[in-house]
């Protein structure tokens, strides 16, 4: 199973595996939390909870950061897919990919499905 995310000409999918990422850092305020929180705001709507996102993540990244440890392993560890499909990094790539589309398209609506 993924997500599908579209936003103007922005077409774009990812696995649910790494939900978890999504669900911590975009709590639940008009819908169930994650990206279903996208679904139907405009563009520029979109960005700010999407910047909000990004700020959750930067907090859970500090917290858990190790001064002896190269990258950010805690944090991959948390939100890695267990069977290899799909990572936090590439949770993170799909994120900005949404964010851009968002910032191109501020007055056409996201489209989200599970």
């Amino acid at each position: 199973m993924s997500y599908d995310v579209s936003i103007g000409d922005f077409s774009g999918n990812y696995t649910s595996n790494v939900a978890a990422l999504f669900y911590d850092h975009i709590p639940a305020e008009r819908s169930r939390g994650g990206l279903h929180e996208l679904h139907g705001l405009t563009g520029r709507q979109a960005v700010d909870v999407l910047r909000n996102a990004f700020n959750r993540i930067h907090s859970t990244k500090i917290n858990g950061w190790s001064h002896d440890q190269v990258g950010e392993p805690g944090f991959c560890a948390r939100y890695d897919a267990p069977n290899g499909w799909g990572s936090a990094i590439g949770g993170l790539i799909f994120l900005s990919q949404i964010l851009a589309a968002c910032a191109a398209h501020p007055r056409r609506r996201v489209t989200v499905s599970a």
